[in-house]
């Protein structure tokens, strides 16, 4: 027979139970104890407080013999019975967190060290990245234990720690005043060290303050997350991590309701989501013991004696014993038992686990003997099914801002009960179909997709993701605290053309995008040119004309000096007379000048170069006019078959080397921080020159921008989508150049919001299906005015020429017979003249 005493605090009834139970099912196993029994002499209950009964009730213990102590929390009344177990060298067992750095040496206690407490939540808050973390407690002594993560913010650059102290009891509501100012510091992620038993009712507050939504992330200190019972409104879509020693199918828990002792009151009621973690390490402290036992009798002698207080004569066998216990390891329901040389538990293990809607998720591990203690081993594609199942139901808060066509007032009576319509709200509908939630939309007051300032503060869309709405209501009643509640929901969704950035992400998450993008200049279509009387002189350029009269001239008098020099281009003016002192060349002045005015023409002529020389030249002009007259040809034709546009700029370099033409973007739109980021040369002096007159070449919206490029002299900057959308719908538009650069359309969502992946997938899913595509085919080109395309084309076609197009031909034809007709007439007065003047 084995003598054991137990003394625990009134109101400490589980752990008694506890040690009953285990006791009994520890002598109900005959492989533990072999051939013995444990058997307690007794078990006593005593104030917090009462140290004196605490002391009398210990000495009557050891005044009958017993082999070791037992207790569960430790009181201040019984502080002082590892003294009194030390003095005697009792083996003094407890299962209590204890905040010692060394513990007594005849003092067993299974509960981890803080050490190793404080170092698994830091690991995981750690891992989980978070930049800022409100720890509430319900007792400041009890930051001690958490020492590894206050230390994380004292290094720079990590995250910062609110500290806060639960005032009160519990179930009477005075926790709102300190939840409805963490609610206010726009804090979403908590280290919660309140007792089990309290969590209920904490959470209840939280929930009637807003602090409970998939926004939220709590880690509790509780080793019993497991066994309380939530109401389902606490976990929906809220995010709760704690650590537990065991599971639901761990061997050893199994093990533990096996083969149920009657007649012992069971700490349990043969459910293993009721054992507790103050049950367990009771049992197996009591197992440990046990076995200690055992191995010890084997191998030494051991007799148990009575023990007087006032005597302080030591049991001889405590030393020993306590030195075997501290050197022994045992397996129990909490994991490997096992103690260093300051009698602190170590190879410590807990399992992570996430609270879900059918209990709890283990999700990794951590343990002191592995080298990076902490093995995270999600289950993504349960996560994913429980976010589906989580998002089903809910009402989602939708912030957008009118922008057609992705969001506009719905203006169509017939189309619908829907207050807004457009390519995403499509897309909306579509999503929330498939996914079976509702939403409420709402715009933003700005009216701004969202933009940084100085303070690092955001605005518009963006901002509505990021910020909480803050007000000052502190009063106290359920009512207001309710409708603090309702009025300050975070948005869930930001619906509209929100193009995907890089410093956008930084401050909210984006689904994957549905529409792919670029900048692109929108401008003014320029006007026709109408045509010119001598438009058939536009096919060569005035300075190829010059060239051409400049080569006839010099060719022509090259021509006329070439046959004077050559002899083979001298003869007698009569054909007859072959030997004659009378010679004539046939290319005077005026025949060389002629000559080759006829072959451009392409006309005969009876001057027939004989000379190797002239035939030379002549050859030349005549390739060199070949070459000429049919380059004329070809472009003359498309000249006067094609009407042209001048188009002052054509692409973005154009546009940044004049200053005529003024250029803008949209405040606090992406295409302003494209700009502004931008490290390519041109888009730097674009830059340079709207941030110099941003009042004036920036706009509020992209219809202001669009109505200052129909006044003229003025290009927007815009995205290519919304370019498109504008130019089918107004003849007037056109897009100068190709894109700027390469993005995307997503829909914003805040910063780790459950529900981003579900709706990438779900988009994913639509674009595969043709969905998308059909959507932007209805916005963009069924809607549209097409008319303008059909007319561009039928103007860019060849047609029938006009008058205008070569009445220039007309002309000069008219001018030619009215100066042939003069020149006739001066030609017909010399010849009278000279006649008159032979007759005199």
């Amino acid at each position: 027979m084995f003598f054991l005493g137990a003394i625990f605090d009134n109101q400490d009834i589980l752990s008694r139970q506890a040690f009953e139970y285990s006791v009994a099912k520890i002598n109900n196993q005959s492989q533990i104890l072999k051939n013995s029994k444990i058997v307690v002499t007794h078990i006593d209950m005593v104030e917090a407080h009462d140290s004196f009964s605490a002391y009398k009730l210990v000495c009557e213990q050891l005044e009958t013999g017993i082999a070791a102590l037992f207790t569960g929390q430790l009181t201040p009344s019984l502080e002082f019975v590892s003294s009194l177990t030390r003095e005697l060298h009792i083996p003094f067992f407890l299962s209590s967190p204890d905040s010692q750095t060394k513990v007594e040496y005849y003092t067993i206690n299974v509960y981890p060290h803080y050490t190793a407490t404080s170092q698994a939540y830091s690991d995981i808050i750690k891992f989980q990245r978070w930049n800022e973390i409100a720890i509430i407690t319900e007792h400041a002594k009890n930051l001690l234990y958490l020492q590894d993560l206050l230390k994380i913010s004292s290094n720079k650059n990590q995250m910062t720690i609110t500290v806060r102290q639960l005032q009160g009891r519990p179930g009477v509501d005075n926790w709102y005043s300190l939840l409805l100012q963490l609610k206010e510091t726009g804090i979403s992620k908590f280290l919660v060290d309140v007792k089990t038993d309290n969590l209920h009712d904490f959470f209840r507050q939280a929930k009637m303050v807003g602090l409970m939504g998939p926004y939220y992330d709590f880690v509790l200190t509780s080793f019993d997350v497991s066994v309380v019972k939530w109401d389902k409104i606490l976990y929906t879509l809220v995010n709760i991590t704690g650590l537990q020693f065991f599971g639901r199918d761990d061997p050893a828990v199994r093990e533990f309701f096996d083969n149920t002792i009657p007649g012992t009151d069971s700490p349990v009621h043969h459910n293993e989501w009721s054992l507790r973690t103050s049950a367990a390490l009771m049992y197996d402290a009591v197992y440990f013991f046990a076995r200690a036992l055992n191995k010890f009798v084997e191998q030494h002698s051991f007799i148990i004696t009575p023990l007087m207080c006032h005597a302080q004569e030591p049991w001889i066998h405590g030393s020993a014993f306590s030195l075997f216990i501290k050197t022994f390891e045992a397996n129990g329901i909490t994991g490997k038992i096992k103690f260093d040389e300051n009698g602190l538990r170590t190879d410590v293990s807990f399992e992570i686990v996430d609270l879900v809607a059918d209990g709890v998720n283990r999700n990794g591990l951590w343990s002191s003997n592995i080298p990076d203690r902490l093995e995270i081993q999600r289950n993504f594609t349960k996560d994913y099914e429980v976010r589906k199942q989580e998002i089903q139901n809910q009402v989602l808060k939708v912030v957008s801002l009118l922008e057609p066509p992705y969001v506009t007032l719905n203006r169509n009576p017939t189309n619908g009960t829907q207050k807004y319509v457009g390519f995403c709200i499509d897309i909306l509908v579509d999503l929330a179909e498939r996914l079976n939630f509702t939403y409420e939309i709402e715009i933003v007051k700005d009216k701004t997709f969202g933009k940084k300032n100085e303070k690092g503060e955001w605005n518009g869309i963006i901002g509505e993701l990021v910020n909480r709405v803050g007000t000052h209501i502190f009063a106290l009643t359920k009512l207001i605290i309710l409708f603090f509640f309702f009025s300050c929901q975070k948005a869930d969704l930001g619906l509209a053309g929100l193009t995907i950035t890089y410093q956008r992400e930084q401050a909210i998450d984006f689904t994957k995008p549905f529409l792919t993008l670029g900048i692109n200049i929108l401008f003014k279509k320029a006007k026709h040119v109408k045509p010119k009387l001598f438009g058939f002189f536009s096919p060569l350029s005035f300075d190829v004309w010059l060239y051409m009269i400049a080569a006839y001239f010099v060719v022509s008098f090259s021509l006329y000096l070439v046959a004077r020099l050559s002899p083979y281009e001298w003869r007698s003016p009569y054909a007859c007379r072959r030997r004659t002192d009378e010679l004539e060349n046939q290319f005077t002045l005026f025949n060389s000048f002629w000559f080759l005015i006829c072959n451009i023409m392409h006309q005969g002529s009876d001057l027939n170069p004989i000379a190797t020389s002239t035939r030379m030249i002549s050859c030349l002009w005549g390739f060199c006019t070949l070459i000429l007259v049919s380059s004329y040809t070809a472009n003359l034709a498309a000249f006067l078959t094609v009407q042209r546009m001048q188009t002052p700029i054509e692409n973005a370099e154009d546009l940044a080397s004049q200053t005529k033409i003024t250029y803008g973007v949209q405040r606090g739109g992406s295409t302003e921080n494209f700009f502004r980021e931008s490290k390519i040369a041109t888009y730097e002096r674009m830059w340079h020159y709207i941030s110099a007159n941003h009042a004036s070449v920036t706009v509020t919206s992209s219809t202001e921008g669009i109505k200052k490029v129909l006044e003229g002299n003025y290009a927007f900057l815009i995205e290519s989508t919304t370019s498109e959308y504008n130019i089918m719908r107004n003849c007037e538009l056109t897009s100068i150049g190709g894109l700027l650069d390469s993005k995307g359309y997503g829909f914003g969502v805040p910063e780790n919001s459950p529900y981003r992946d579900i709706l990438s997938d779900t988009i994913l899913k639509l674009q595969d299906e043709g969905v998308i595509q059909k959507y932007y085919n209805k916005w963009w080109k069924e809607e549209a005015n097409l008319k303008c395309d059909e007319e561009d084309k039928r103007k860019e076609l060849a047609s029938a020429l006009g008058f205008a197009n070569i009445g220039g031909v007309f002309v000069i034809l008219a001018v030619g017979l009215v100066l042939s007709m003069i020149v006739a007439a001066i030609e017909f007065y010399i010849k009278i003249r000279h006649r008159n003047n032979g007759q005199v």
